[in-house]
């Protein structure tokens, strides 16, 4: 069972100095996603979480390197998770990458399930039936030469306040908005919305990673670090021995035009 207040801080031994890795790791995405795109992979990456907890700044860090043509970023506004005349996925199947690119969800179905329910716009019961969609949505796309990464960043009750604090004292008012401060004041309503849809839907194929992110370096290192040994584990693929072969021809190449 996945316990929030469990994971709420990265082990004290993983410190990470991120700027001496990230170049490496941001190559080997590059190298990996050019390997998804001829092999005809389409991905998909869920970042969920707690307001503040820093998927802008790992969204950057995931999209520096990459094709801007292969990948694509959706952040859905809470209107857009509102009742509408459609089905309830179908806004999120517009945005499906096709073979070969990515997609990042910066909040997603889960955010859009958990958001109606906490304003009563849906029952209890039409609340379940939403997940059992969402998991045969996800089942169909993993049967159908997708590959699913979900992502929840998780910070404490004592460090969303503190960010908020910090972000409403920096001016920086689209980090503290009306939702993020009413989300710190229902702390505990929210927990238990996303814990339950954590628990949900930790598939087998498509499992959830909680990620503890006080410490922002290791965030950011952690999560691209999985998403790397992931591809690596479904190509069979070294990009480690990718990158040195790469930069062995580079080497070569300055050398012979010197």
């Amino acid at each position: 069972m996945i316990n929030l207040k469990e994971l709420e801080d990265s082990p004290a031994k993983q410190k990470v100095d991120l700027d001496s890795v990230m170049d490496d790791l941001q190559e080997r995405l590059y190298l990996l996603f050019k390997e998804t795109f001829r092999r005809e992979l389409a991905t998909i990456i869920v970042l969920e979480g707690w307001a503040g907890a820093g998927k802008g700044d790992l969204l950057k860090s995931i999209a520096k390197r990459l094709d801007p043509r292969k990948i694509h970023v959706y952040s859905f506004m809470q209107d857009e998770y509102k009742i509408d005349n459609y089905p309830f996925l179908w806004k999120y199947w517009k945005k499906l990458p096709p073979y070969g690119h990515l997609t990042v969800f910066d909040g997603s179905w889960y955010s859009g399930v958990s958001y109606r329910r906490k304003n009563k716009f849906i029952t209890k019961k039409e609340y379940h039936a939403s997940f059992r969609s969402i998991i045969n949505f996800e089942k169909t796309l993993l049967d159908d030469n997708y590959l699913i990464f979900k992502f929840f960043l998780n910070i404490s009750k004592k460090e969303h306040s503190k960010r908020l604090k910090k972000a409403q004292n920096a001016g920086k008012t689209w980090k503290s908005t009306a939702s993020d401060v009413e989300q710190n004041k229902n702390y505990k309503k929210y927990k238990k919305l996303f814990e339950y849809y954590l628990n949900t839907t930790n598939l087998t194929d498509s499992p959830w990673n909680v990620v503890p992110s006080k410490d922002e370096d290791f965030c950011q290192f952690y999560i691209l670090d999985s998403i790397i040994s992931n591809l690596e584990t479904v190509m069979n693929i070294d990009s480690n021995e990718m990158l040195r072969i790469l930069k062995g021809s580079e080497g070569k190449t300055t050398n012979e035009e010197e």
